[in-house]
């Protein structure tokens, strides 16, 4: 077992210090830290004057409270470590700039082929928004990345995309991860599961994908694919998948859903805008399309009782197209998902939460990511 020096474990502290700063919903107090790592005050101050003197962290005068001295508050330094995020969508992406401490904000944004030539896009917009403070870039992508290499995005027809062949040398430091999971890990660290030890997350657009969260960690497999619920077959269906399996929960759940309910052919990112309109017209109590929203908001809650049955999560939270369903049919969601609760379950069924972070939550997820290869010790002491 390897020893941890006093220099080591000093770092190691530091790092912590930067975490707690970059992940609380308010900037800190050093008494605050002090807390948090249950380390000494006057460590505290230590450590915050070292990150402020290497360029990492700022003390600045707290709004006055009365009497007493004054407080000051922790806040990134203007030099310190940003990183980019990028979020791939079927047609379209964006990139956006992180701060640490989580200040997001979007840089640029374009539409693309639908072919994996999207990357070259990327890092041309990447190479105009790098600076010398870029320490890493966080990508959401709309499919599984097999080993964090081979890409799968079914409805686009991508199979076994290498991303080593589309992202060679020139990136800066890059992770790549699922759009739903890192959903729920945005929703985790900056949104309605913060602080759930057991949590699931779905994200419903064309279909449904989710990750589980463990003390806010999205669970990742043997193979970096965890989370692919869509893909059990949860509800009966009897249609085949365009991932090659019967009966996927994501034929019942999610936009494609609602299109085959008017006998439209789903498929290759195609039907946002008809969703849309199947809400609005279900919204004025048009009864066919009711019917829709209806099928998919049991067949959302079927499988989320079923999962809790295996899983156990003291909270689910939706995004996407599942916050549209909790609006409009909420009642029938959480009953559909008692309903398929083991009968002791069912007198404390989890809670049902729409997310907070909304639309952006795969990005603000790509940018955890990014951060997360930012935020350890090895960084630290080269920066240092």
């Amino acid at each position: 077992m390897t020893t941890m020096t006093s220099a080591d474990l000093r770092v190691h502290n530091q790092v912590r210090l930067l975490r707690a700063v970059h992940d609380a919903a308010e900037p800190l107090t050093r008494a605050a830290v002090a807390r948090r790592l249950d380390i000494g005050r006057n460590t505290a101050a230590a450590l915050v004057g070292e990150l402020e003197e290497a360029g990492l962290l700022h003390e600045v005068p707290a709004e006055a409270m009365g009497r007493g001295r004054p407080t000051t508050l922790l806040v990134p330094h203007e030099a310190g470590p940003v990183a980019l995020a990028a979020d791939i969508r079927e047609d379209s992406w964006t990139l956006a700039r992180i701060a640490l401490g989580g200040e997001l904000t979007v840089v640029d944004s374009g539409d693309h082929d639908r072919t994996p030539a999207v990357f070259a896009q990327i890092k041309a917009a990447v190479d105009q928004h790098a600076t010398k403070h870029l320490t890493a870039l966080g990508i959401a992508v709309a499919g599984p990345i097999r080993d964090g290499r081979w890409l799968h995005i079914a409805h686009l027809g991508w199979n076994e995309v290498d991303l080593d062949e589309h992202m060679g040398a020139g990136w800066p430091p890059t992770k790549v991860g699922n759009d739903a999971r890192l959903a729920g890990l945005a929703e985790a660290r900056r949104g309605a599961l913060r602080g759930a030890g057991t949590a699931l997350h779905f994200h419903i657009d064309f279909d449904i994908g989710g990750t589980l969260l463990l003390g806010g960690g999205s669970q990742t497999g043997a193979h970096n694919i965890a989370g692919e619920f869509g893909h059990m077959p949860l509800t009966g269906s009897r249609l085949r998948c365009m991932c090659g399996v019967q009966g996927c929960w994501s034929l019942d759940v999610g936009t494609y859903a609602l299109m085959r309910h008017f006998g439209k052919e789903p498929g290759y990112g195609a039907g946002r805008e008809f969703a849309r309109e199947v809400l609005a017209r279900a919204a004025r109590g048009e009864p066919e399309a009711a019917r829709a929203v209806d099928e998919n908001a049991a067949a959302l809650g079927r499988g989320l009782g079923a999962l809790a049955n295996a899983l156990d999560p003291e909270a689910i939270s939706l995004s996407g197209l599942g916050i549209d369903l909790l609006r409009l049919r909420r009642g029938l969601v959480e009953q559909a998902c008692r309903s398929g609760l083991m009968e002791f379950r069912r007198g404390e069924p989890p809670r049902i939460a729409e997310g907070t972070v909304g639309e952006i939550g795969p990005l603000r997820g790509a940018a955890e990511i990014a951060f997360d290869a930012v935020l350890t010790s090895d960084w630290l002491k080269r920066r240092l």
